[in-house]
């Protein structure tokens, strides 16, 4: 048996002992050999010693698989695990947010690092994330407010920041087409120049058809990379390839929204900042929004019933949203209230101020609404205003500091008081 090329690349079962190296050996007992209790990290024996401790199948992990395409669900089992354990029912959209990018996608990364997902596998793992965010659970069977394409784009481009799972999953595979690029100096570069590409051009190389899965998906990734290398680097005016700058070139890019700056303020609440992200999204449930699709007997805005509820009724031309701003903007003499965009404000204070004031106005307009009609309790203009009136008292006591002028200060002190 060659017994280094398989345990490099074979299914082995086999005892394995091992020479001591030079200056490692046991004076007392010379002729003793060391016993292969686990593989070394970085072979690819090493995830099968995993598998095996673990339970799993020696050529299956995560969905994915060392040699093969594999339909398992293990590893969305994990994450559907995850998402059972955190109870997140009555989180809001920022706190579910938040927990996908520091739980959810971490688990991904790490082993998106380590295997090729199957389709499958990536289509799973965006539905589990899609339903986490917008029902807290790993099932949701109404249609989204926001399309998932629209969520994971970045912040400035008008979604969430979330990753898109199948764009990440090709720039993370793209990182191994660059070192063969690269010809870095690795085992497994020099194991696939031995076994698939024996001298033959990188950039030039068309896989057999008795391939392994992975090795075909690997010459996938490497045709859609091909136009950002010239002379085997990538983009060379950049400073090499990593999988960031790999993501970011692979997605679409959209224009910035005016809006963003007055929905994503650091000033702002950050769930008020995510309803006002729908609002601009066209993703509140109207009654109109219901009414068309048949889930509502009525297209008439709860608190009035004057008129259809259309989210530009509803918060701007309703008589009881109209006195609430109109009060808002006269305490606050913020005219933005009628232009709704940011970028007429003064200084960088003011604007952030304003998109507070803003985006709290439409957080707790929303909320009545809700109020009104899951309760048939509506509060007071005055109560509400009074509401709206603490919350931004209270971010102004967070965000003041002494690097402000004097002019913003005496205006913060005015909105204090």
């Amino acid at each position: 048996m060659d017994v280094k090329r398989t345990f490099l690349n074979g299914y082995l079962k086999e005892e394995v002992f091992a020479e001591l190296p030079p200056g490692f050996q046991d004076k007392e007992f010379p002729e003793y050999v060391f016993k292969l209790d686990k593989a070394l990290y970085g072979l690819n024996q090493a995830p099968r010693s995993c598998f095996d401790l673990k339970g799993y199948s020696d050529a299956d992990f995560g969905g994915c698989s060392i040699d093969r395409k594999s339909k398992s669900t293990t590893y969305t089992e994990k994450i559907l695990n995850r998402i059972r354990s955190l109870g997140a029912k009555k989180l809001s959209y920022a706190g579910r947010l938040t927990l996908i990018n520091s739980v959810l996608n971490t688990l991904y990364n790490y082993w998106a690092n380590i295997f090729i997902f199957p389709k499958g596998v990536i289509r799973r793992i965006e539905a589990v994330c899609r339903n986490f965010f917008w029902d807290g659970c790993a099932e949701y069977h109404r249609v989204p407010l926001v399309k998932w394409d629209t969520i994971t784009l970045p912040k400035n481009e008008g979604g969430l920041g979330l990753k898109n799972v199948t764009i990440s999953n090709t720039a993370t595979v793209a990182k191994l087409v660059d070192w063969l690029y690269c010809k870095a100096d690795r085992l497994w570069i020099k194991w696939v120049n031995q076994i698939y590409l024996k001298q033959q051009d990188w950039h030039d190389y068309e896989p057999t058809a008795d391939v392994t899965w992975t090795w075909k998906s690997i010459c996938k990734v490497k045709e859609l990379m091909k136009p950002a290398y010239a002379d085997g680097q990538w983009m060379p005016d950049t400073r090499g390839y990593t999988v960031s700058r790999g993501y970011d070139w692979l997605r679409l890019h959209q224009a910035k929204p005016i809006w963003f700056g007055t929905v994503w303020s650091n000033w702002n609440t950050p769930k008020h900042s995510l309803i006002s992200w729908l609002i601009k999204n066209n993703g509140i449930n109207t009654r109109e929004k219901l009414f068309r699709i048949g889930c509502s007997n009525s297209d008439r805005y709860c608190v009035c019933e004057a008129a259809p509820e259309t989210q530009e009724h509803l918060f701007f031309e309703c008589g009881y949203s109209k006195l609430i701003m109109n009060q808002i903007r006269d305490w606050s003499k913020l005219q933005l209230l009628v232009t709704r965009d940011i970028r007429t404000a003064g200084s960088t204070t003011q604007q952030g101020v304003y998109a507070l004031v803003l985006t709290d106005s439409y957080y707790h307009v929303w909320v009545q609404r809700n109020n009104a009609r899951i309760n048939a309790v509506l509060v007071s203009p005055k109560r509400v205003v009074q509401m709206i009136k603490d919350s931004v008292r209270h971010r102004i006591k967070v965000k003041r500091n002494d690097h402000m002028s004097s002019v913003d200060m005496n205006w913060l002190c005015t909105l204090e008081n």
